[in-house]
């Protein structure tokens, strides 16, 4: 079975290598666990072994991104971007300013085709053999209501399948939410979770990472104190 680098130092001796190429990965946690950077990493390794990568914004300015990854880790991204290994893609989704009633499902298959058009175009025009989606939350927002959003959902994750390229998707989890995401759907479509946590020790706080779920992977179930290292994120071996 083949398997792709994640970019995160020591997390691929517990994933039996890495993640699986083709696989959907949800790394979800709440505001400042290190999302983003999570998945700078994987598009980043991908790029160094010349795999190409889209990069799919759906909150940040892909400006804003590029200098946040080059002022914390020194990753020239727009330097990737010229020798054609990493594309940048802003998808906005547009709230209504009142209920659609009946009109909710067109809209949702209309905002999903043309997601879905955008995304094809930029595969093709890099190649990419690796996807970034930062992040799902807004997506998940942008639906009122749960049927929809599960068939709006299913059908992003099967399409990414069918174009056969290995995806990494950020979710943000409320700061009430016990559960996992907002809508509570993503995660059962996905191959792998990953769970990025903040957690209090002793009187400074650190950064975890779980792997809660793995298709097909004998992974480590225990919990990883990792650091934001000027070289990226790094495991931190106990």
């Amino acid at each position: 079975m083949e398997r792709l680098k994640t970019g995160i130092v020591g997390l691929d001796e517990k994933t039996e290598g890495g993640f699986v190429k083709g696989s959907i990965i949800l790394a979800v946690g709440k505001t400042g666990t290190g999302k983003t950077q999570f998945c700078s990493s994987f598009i980043y390794a991908g790029a160094l072994g010349g795999e190409p990568g889209l990069y799919i914004t759906t909150e940040e300015r892909s400006e804003d991104i590029k200098e946040d990854i080059r002022s914390m880790f020194n990753w020239n991204f727009t330097e990737l971007e010229q020798k054609g290994l990493l594309k940048f893609l802003s998808i906005k989704a547009i709230f209504p300013e009142k209920p659609l009633g009946d009109e909710l499902q067109r809209i949702t298959k209309s905002y999903l085709i043309s997601i879905r058009s955008q995304i094809a175009e930029a595969i093709k025009c890099v190649n990419a053999q690796r996807v970034v989606l930062d992040s799902v939350s807004v997506l998940e927002m942008f639906m009122q209501d749960k049927y929809m959003a599960r068939v709006m959902l299913f059908g992003l994750v099967e399409y990414f399948k069918a174009m056969q390229v290995t995806v990494v998707i950020s979710g943000e989890i409320p700061e009430t939410s016990q559960g996992l995401t907002g809508s509570g759907i993503i995660e059962y479509l996905v191959d792998t979770v990953i769970k990025l946590d903040f957690v209090p020790v002793s009187e400074e706080f650190k950064r975890t990472m779980t792997i809660r779920k793995m298709r097909r992977t004998d992974h480590s179930t225990l919990i990883h104190p990792f650091d934001i290292t000027p070289d990226g994120l790094k495991l931190i071996k106990l």
